[in-house]
């Protein structure tokens, strides 16, 4: 399959709409914005309930991948590969073998650290660094109350609860940026070239895992007549798997599409990175 460099745009602009349709940058932000307000409220305990405020974090990203799957029903997108087991397991880790870390730093710490790892993972900035920022407010509200005393201090309870609105606040700009791609999406609409339109299939299914065919065609560009005619090469290829559940059908990126998709796109950069020489 031939491309040009308008392909790789054409790439990247499906994998940003489709990671808009997942909110994949606002919600793990409004989760670990909540989280912070509740080891906040559980920073009124006293110092026997530590031990479950340090696995908190931990439910955090278990509950943001709940919901990420959750909302792959009514938005016809699949959870990808995000990281959230990565940030949770890290999360878990570190509660039960190294304590000493969460009471020098406070609880919030694992909060950024998990945002750390979704934002690199995603090649995120927005969410790596307010991931930085959070780490380095959690350390900074730890001088103010250590966490080995609980109850928190008044000081060191207003900050923590300035840090979790503050991660609210970042949510509320992602969403609103989500949608903002979504509305706009001029970048996005199929310019008939079928190389083109397989690479938009692909890399939607790879940021995604899977995707149903109306959420193809929307987050593509390409009309589902066309769409059918490009899934069906893509599965000839191997590239991708298609499955029915309840009356949808689900098209799923296989180990080969995304080697494709790999291959494919490092040709278009290097292609862009010449042209520009």
């Amino acid at each position: 399959m031939s491309a040009t460099v308008p392909a790789l745009v054409a790439a990247d602009s499906a994998r940003l709409r489709t990671r808009a349709a997942r909110h994949a940058r606002s919600l793990p932000l409004a989760v670990c914005g909540l989280t912070v307000l509740v080891v906040a409220g559980m920073g009124l305990l006293d110092g026997s309930w530590f031990w479950l405020v340090m696995l908190v974090p931990a439910a955090a990203f278990l509950a943001t991948y709940v919901v990420a799957f959750a909302l792959r029903l009514p938005s016809g997108v699949g959870v990808g590969s995000d990281g959230y087991g990565i940030a949770l397991v890290l999360s878990a880790l570190i509660a039960f073998f190294l304590p000493w870390i969460i009471w020098t730093t406070g609880v919030p710490f694992l909060v950024g650290l998990g945002l750390v790892v979704l934002g690199l993972r995603a090649s995120d900035r927005f969410l790596w660094v307010a991931g930085l920022a959070t780490m380095a407010a959690s350390f900074g509200i730890a001088t103010l109350s250590s966490p080995l005393f609980f109850p928190l201090s008044t000081p060191g309870l207003m900050a923590m609860i300035a840090l979790g609105l503050a991660l609210l606040a970042a949510a509320l700009a992602a969403l609103r940026g989500e949608r903002h791609t979504l509305a706009s999406g001029g970048d996005a609409l199929s310019i008939g070239d079928p190389a083109t339109d397989n690479l938009r299939v692909l890399a939607v299914l790879g940021d995604a895992d899977e995707a149903d065919q109306p959420a193809l065609a929307r987050l593509t560009g390409v009309e589902e007549r066309n769409l059918a005619a490009r899934l069906h090469d893509l599965t000839e290829a191997g590239l991708v798997h298609a499955r029915i559940t309840k009356n949808r059908n689900w098209a799923q990126i296989t180990r080969e599409g995304r080697e494709e998709l790999r291959t494919r796109r490092e040709a278009l950069r290097g292609v862009a990175e010449h042209r520009k020489a």
